[in-house]
């Protein structure tokens, strides 16, 4: 991907995962990297911005995709479908398949690329800014908003900076099992220190996946573009789980999931 249009990437994540980040304004022609069932996909959009979002994932899934698989085959030619979950996925020569968590908040997207065999992958993207009192409401538990969680004095986040953070870790697990928003929010619940405790439709399709291991890293974005990775908060590194309240500063809030050789549920 040109550097002019991708502004950011992670690597170094569990399992081989890897991240790309762009602006969705900057993406080249549709006609230069989609196919033409996803032109015709494209196609069907009515509203801009619904448009401009497909249009920066899929560039951003594409040629993360490409990179992570070495070859020179087209972009046209990497036609992105979806798994018998939803879930968006790359099919390859001999059935090889390569899963892949698209997001996309503000002005831009991200994409997350596993390594072949990758079966558990989700990512979310979204702005820490003032909510109206129902959003708290409706998607988290009190326990979870309460500064008795184990955040250092120092660090004690503004309520919609800890509600976006976790926002995005809830999100990122939805998409990795499958369900994004249809399910509810509350199904999550990181109260433990960000241990997630699993309910109802969530937890269903947690056991039908298999019951993965996996880990969960949280990042946040600057205004000028930085990336800060975050840092344990207790002892349970070896568990993979990476995570930290931050200062109360804008930017977005970028959480990923992925296979781990340990469990957070465990």
């Amino acid at each position: 991907m040109p550097d002019e249009i991708r502004i950011g990437s992670i690597t170094g994540l569990g399992n081989g995962v890897r991240v790309s980040l762009l602006r969705s304004d900057t993406v080249p022609s549709p006609e230069t990297f989609l196919s033409i069932p996803e032109l015709e996909k494209l196609a069907s959009f009515k509203i801009e911005k619904r448009r401009r979002d497909w249009l920066g994932g899929r560039y951003a899934a594409k040629t993360l995709l490409k990179e992570s698989l070495n070859q020179e085959t087209p972009l046209t030619a990497m036609e992105i479908s979806y798994d018998s979950f939803g879930r968006p996925v790359w099919t390859g020569g001999g059935g090889t398949q390569r899963l892949l968590s698209i997001t996309h908040s503000g002005p831009f997207c991200a994409a997350a690329c596993g390594p072949e065999g990758t079966k558990f992958l989700g990512i979310d993207l979204e702005k820490a800014e003032p909510r109206a009192e129902a959003w708290y409401k409706d998607y988290f538990h009190k326990s979870e908003l309460s500064v008795s969680a184990p955040h250092p004095s120092s660090l004690i986040p503004h309520p919609y900076t800890l509600a976006t953070r976790l926002w995005t870790q809830k999100e990122s697990l939805l998409k990795a099992l499958g369900l994004g928003l249809k399910a509810d929010l509350l199904d999550i619940d990181l109260t433990e220190g960000g241990r997630p405790k699993l309910t109802r439709a969530a937890l269903e399709r947690y056991e039908e996946l298999g019951s993965p291991a996996f880990s969960m890293e949280t990042f946040i974005i600057q205004e000028n573009l930085t990336a800060q990775r975050s840092q344990p908060t207790f002892s349970a590194e070896k568990e993979g789980w990476h995570l930290c309240p931050f200062e109360p500063e804008p930017g977005w809030y970028l959480s990923i999931v992925c296979e781990s050789a340990s469990n957070l549920l465990k």
